[in-house]
């Protein structure tokens, strides 16, 4: 079936804004890439299973969701040195901006095994607080790595080093749109300091 996706709000969030234009996507349209002469984007997906963080008492184990994406996060960087690519072009994209995604699955195992209703606002509130702590991890991830392995080349100049997170794109895009985004803003976390951390540090 299709996925519809918007090629400018793409690109007014794209971390990567400042080094060209977002003209497409992978297939299923969660990851969105600069393409060019010399570069063809390249997505290094992996996946959380959401069903293994939840504990026998019914509660998300939150230190070993922390711990799976920091493993997580470690092979996708090796995936990126030690991958194959067909092309040059692949390649220099790979190596340059290093761009991976880590999704998730098994929600609606975990939401059963919590005895959360699919539908119910307890479970889009579950689900927007796990989301949270994902992205923090992940970012923060990144981070590490990047202290241990050096940031990514094309980091300097990216939204990253400007400290606008994906949380705070949505504001742009509401500038942009000239309207609301309707979707929850409040967050948990301090990230505040995982903004100072990346500016410092960079991301992998």
């Amino acid at each position: 079936h299709p996925w519809i996706t918007f090629k400018d709000a793409c690109n007014v969030r794209s971390p990567q804004d400042h080094v060209g234009v977002v003209h497409s996507s992978n297939l299923c349209t969660e990851i969105t890439l600069n393409t060019s002469q010399d570069e063809t984007a390249v997505c290094n997906l992996g996946s959380v299973n959401l069903s293994k963080h939840v504990t026998l008492e019914g509660k998300l184990d939150k230190k070993l969701l922390e711990k799976t994406i920091n493993t997580a996060m470690r092979m996708l960087d090796n995936v990126v040195d030690l991958n194959f690519y067909p092309t040059v072009e692949a390649k220099n994209s790979n190596m340059k901006h290093r761009p991976i995604g880590l999704g998730v699955m098994g929600l609606q195992d975990a939401l059963f095994k919590l005895d959360l209703p699919f539908d119910s606002p307890k479970a889009l509130n579950f689900s927007d607080q796990l989301m949270e702590q994902i992205s923090y991890h992940a970012i923060s991830s990144s981070c590490d790595l990047a202290i241990e392995r050096g940031p990514y080349e094309s980091f300097a100049g990216s939204k990253w080093e400007r400290g606008i997170f994906p949380l705070d794109s949505l504001t742009l895009l509401e500038n942009e749109r000239g309207d609301t985004v309707e979707v929850n803003k409040i967050t948990s976390l301090d990230w505040d300091s995982l903004k100072e951390k990346v500016k410092q540090n960079g991301m992998r």
